[in-house]
């Protein structure tokens, strides 16, 4: 069985993580290889998030892995796209077909909400200074309109079902 790679981009409070969570909990934590962003670029590296992070070779190296190793690599995060946009097409050629790269296209205003919401939310000006309107990295990109993650995750889950 070819494995399955699920890249899912967007904004900050976007609903990312959450998305990416469910669906590892979905496919089973020994079969899927679930890949934060923010987790090895800020936990482990330590590193910033402009052209030339160190966190790009580190995702690309776990992608690899992951596409030896597990049935499911999914990759969560803002993922700019003049940051990590060629690596993430470059990954996606290894898995053909069954590679799909989500864009959650959230508007300001619900991100500013949704962040409301976090543990630690960020403040409206550092938002501001992230975001990105409609990053997406080319026409194959799906855009995913839908704010409920459960149908976000049924979406994808949907998707990918002809792969597993």
């Amino acid at each position: 069985m070819m494995p399955i790679f699920i890249v899912i981009r967007g904004n900050s409070a976007s609903g990312k993580t959450a998305l990416a969570n469910k669906l590892q909990q979905y496919f089973g934590y020994n079969h899927c290889l679930l890949l934060h962003q923010d987790t090895i670029r800020r936990e482990i590296l330590h590193a910033g998030d402009d052209v030339g992070t160190p966190a790009v070779g580190m995702i690309e190296v776990l992608i690899k892995y992951g596409f030896n190793h597990c049935k499911v690599v999914i990759l969560e995060g803002i993922l700019r796209k003049d940051v990590y946009g060629e690596m993430i097409l470059d990954a996606s050629k290894q898995f053909a077909e069954a590679n799909f790269r989500y864009y959650l296209n959230v508007s300001f205003e619900d991100t500013i909400k949704y962040n409301a919401w976090k543990a630690h939310p960020f403040s409206v000006e550092t938002l501001k200074k992230w975001w990105r309107n409609e990053d997406y990295l080319n026409k194959s990109d799906i855009i995913l309109n839908e704010n409920s993650v459960d149908s976000l995750c049924h979406r994808i889950i949907s998707d990918v079902s002809r792969y597993i």
